[in-house]
Order: structure tokens, then sequence, then C-alpha cells
């Protein structure tokens, strides 16, 4: 794939130190040694990436291995992941709540700062889970404790940066609303992420695509436009709401809901009945708030920072409900 033009490159993390650029095959191809746990963990990382991709006859081979069961329809998959919940950081952690924008930016960022060239989509689950595989890999295969030191550096920046700050509450929405198999498989994610972070231990600071993300806006001092925006972005609002999601509030309230783009049928929603949806609204973000605070946290911090963004969409929500 050709990389994805970017004029505003982010600073390499200082985390990374000075990791090499990766080597041409995989680490016991190099070491000439047997996999240790690390490697079975980035090999784990991978084939789960790989089911993310739409259902092949090979990827079956790898769900048996994995105990997944049966591979999903195309129709599921094609439900799931394109109409529900698509699989790139990017719609989870820009401020925009669209493909590629400044998170995408700074996840190929992340792949030059290792003098790598970024794939089009680096945001997308699949080539993320691959190439965090890779780090685990080059960590295992390098022979040299300096060269080990930087590649651990650089596995655990990519997991607390790019990968934890969206990924448990989003496979949280595929426990809602896929198909057995992938709600096993969002298990099975999770199960290798807590490994994952037992191993390589916790990052005090937040990451970026958090800490630098505004919450929502208020449509009575900014654009009405920019505050249906920003309730679907799940970094502003704290919650993920999906088609299927819109589609409950318009049966729930008697609502008319039209084809298209979330965009459309929220802002359709709100036009049929403003105080209704959003009072329902904000049922939903003070919803959210209580999810986040009972599970069982992979990263407390990044948690906490979910949590209390969908207070404040609720406070927010419930103010606009009222006047």
């Amino acid at each position: 794939m050709t990389s994805r033009p970017n004029s505003s490159d982010p600073e390499p993390s200082p985390a990374l130190g000075s990791a090499p650029a990766p080597g041409p095959g995989p680490a016991q191809g190099r070491s000439g040694s047997a996999p240790g746990p690390d490697s079975a963990l980035g090999e784990l990382f991978r084939a789960l990436g790989s089911l993310v991709e739409p259902p092949t006859p090979a990827a079956q081979r790898l769900a048996d291995l994995l105990d997944l069961g049966p591979l999903p329809t195309e129709a599921d998959y094609t439900q799931l992941f394109l109409f529900q919940l698509t699989p790139y950081a990017s719609v989870y952690l820009g401020p925009e709540g669209m493909l590629g924008g400044e998170a995408r930016d700074r996840i190929a960022g992340f792949w030059r700062a290792l003098r790598q060239v970024p794939p089009a989509e680096p945001d997308h689950l699949a080539v993320m889970l691959a190439f965090h595989a890779r780090l685990t890999e080059e960590e295992a295969g390098s022979e040299e404790s300096g060269a080990r030191g930087a590649w651990r550096r650089a596995r655990k920046a990519f997991l607390w940066e790019h990968l934890l700050p969206w990924l448990p509450p989003y496979l949280g929405r595929i426990d809602d609303l896929g198909p057995p198999f992938y709600k096993i498989w969002a298990g099975l994610l999770e199960d290798a992420l807590r490994e994952e972070v037992s191993a390589l231990g916790a990052q005090e600071r937040l990451a970026l695509h958090l800490r630098e993300a505004p919450g929502v806006t208020d449509p009575r001092n900014e654009d009405p436009d920019g505050f249906v925006g920003a309730l679907l972005s799940p970094v502003r609002s704290g919650m993920i709401l999906a088609r299927a999601d819109l589609g409950r509030a318009g049966r729930e309230l008697d609502l008319g809901t039209r084809a298209g783009e979330r965009r459309l049928i929220l802002k359709g929603l709100l036009e049929q009945n403003p105080a209704r949806m959003l009072e329902w609204l904000r049922l939903e973000a003070a919803g959210w708030a209580e999810r986040h605070g009972l599970r069982d946290p992979l990263a407390p911090g990044i948690a906490r920072f979910w949590r209390t963004r969908a207070e404040a969409t609720a406070d927010l929500l419930g103010d606009l409900a009222e006047t």
C-alpha cells in the first residue's frame, strides 16, 4: 500500500528511545532460537488482527486453532464492521469522529519514528495488531540488550498510546452488537491486551489522543452541526453510538429515522423532537459513564478519562433538555 500524505508528523515519543528499524524477517528466523512467550503473544495479536478482515477459507483454519467456531457470514461481517462498528482507530480517537484526521496522522507518525513507511490505513485494527505483533517479535529476536530494550519501549508505547486508549470500550461494543464469533474474538483480544499490560507495566501519562481531545461543544454557543458531530465522536462524548443505537432511539421515542450516515440520522431525530431526544441522549451518556466505571479496567486512568467524558456529556445534555 502507498503511504498517506502527512504534512504535520508528530514528534517521536520519548518512550521509543532509539529503536532500530525492523529487520527483514521474523524474530525466530534471525536468531534461530525457539519462540518464547512474548513471540507467542505477538503471533496471537497477528492472528486476531487477521480476523478483522473479511472471512475467507484460510481464516476458518485460524478460527479453528483459536476455538472460535464457524466463521461468520459475509453479511454478518458487513453489518458489524462496515455498518455498526468500523475497525478504524481514528473514528474513536479523532475529534472529528471520522476516518483519517489527527488520529490517523499520529499513528502514522509512530511508524515514521521507527523509520518505517506507514501503510495507507495505519489505523485499521488488523494493521495495528500486526504492527504490534512485529514490535513484539523484534524485541524477542534482538540479541543485543540495548536493542531489546529499545524494542520493548516501542512495544509499550504503541500499546499505551494507540491501542489501549480505544480498544476496551470498542471491544465492549463488539460484545453488545456482534454475532457469537466476534463476541468470543473480542474476549480473546481483551485477554491478550490484559496479558500485555501485565508484561509491560503501566504508563503514567494519558495518551496524546486523549489529552488533547476537546469535549462536546455547547450548541448554545457553537455551531449546532458541530454539536451533533461531537456527540458522535467517542473521544469527545465518552460514548460509542452505533447506527443500531440511533435506530433504537427512533423506536423508543416513536420518531422516524432516515437512511444515511449517523450524522444525518441523529440530526433528523433532534429536529423532530429536541427535548425528548436530548433526554434520551442524556440517559445514554449516563449509562456510558456507569459502564466505564463498572468494567474491570485494563487501564484505570484511561477508564477514568472515558467515564469523566461521559459524565460531562450527560451534564451538558441535561442542561440542554431543560432549556
